[in-house]
């Protein structure tokens, strides 16, 4: 995965480079000094604007032309972030974080990976922090064409012809069911807006957006 990943992040600003519009428009559920973890930091576009507000971040990633991007922006700043080389299922954190990000990491994992991370989110978030977390459902334009042409694994989980790359999708409400008891604040679920990544073409994709508390 990192391999793949290295070459996505040799493209400048792959994801964008403004932090996402759903941590944006909820900050004010991020407070001052929070401990903060980023699962797949990617290039930094949400990591380094929560540092610059004066979070204690550390940045999970396991890209390590990622990680040189974040180091490289964070340098150019004066700012203090953890930078960790290591993938979630490897990750053992010191202690519970304040606010967790999941951006972009739902729809490429496996079903079991997947119920991994939700047991992992449920203890290293501390009663009353914050979850923001984005993941694909059914209604994704990719969804019917993987099904003809990618191997089944599970339950709407997917590999690739080559085996490099994995898709899942959940089905519509199904990710309230995995966060059954956290309290919700934001929950979205519906076609994104077109975009591109990098060089590549326009894209759209079925988007589920939540943000929880954890009980």
């Amino acid at each position: 995965m990192a391999d793949v990943y290295d070459t996505t992040y040799g493209q400048a600003d792959y994801f964008g480079s403004e932090a996402s519009p759903l941590l944006a428009r909820y900050a004010d559920w991020i407070p001052a000094e929070a401990r903060v973890l980023d699962i797949g930091a990617g290039q930094g576009r949400n990591s380094l604007p929560l540092a610059r507000r004066g979070c204690r971040v550390t940045a999970l990633e396991p890209s390590g032309v990622g990680r040189a991007a974040i180091k490289a922006q964070a340098a150019e700043a004066g700012l203090d972030l953890d930078i960790v080389g290591e993938n979630f299922m490897s990750y053992e954190p010191r202690g519970v974080f304040d606010v967790i990000l999941c951006f972009g990491l739902v729809q490429i994992l496996r079903y079991q990976e997947c119920a991994s991370l939700v047991t992992r989110l449920h203890q290293w978030l501390r009663s009353g922090g914050t979850l923001f977390l984005t993941a694909w459902h059914v209604g994704d334009p990719s969804f019917a064409r993987l099904t003809r042409e990618w191997e089944r694994l599970g339950i709407r989980s997917f590999r690739s012809p080559d085996g490099s790359q994995y898709r899942l999708f959940l089905e519509d409400g199904e990710i309230l069911k995995l966060f059954f008891r956290w309290q919700t604040i934001h929950h979205c679920e519906g076609l994104g807006p077109e975009h591109r990544h990098g060089d590549g073409p326009p894209e759209r994709h079925g988007e589920i957006e939540v943000v929880l508390t954890r009980p």
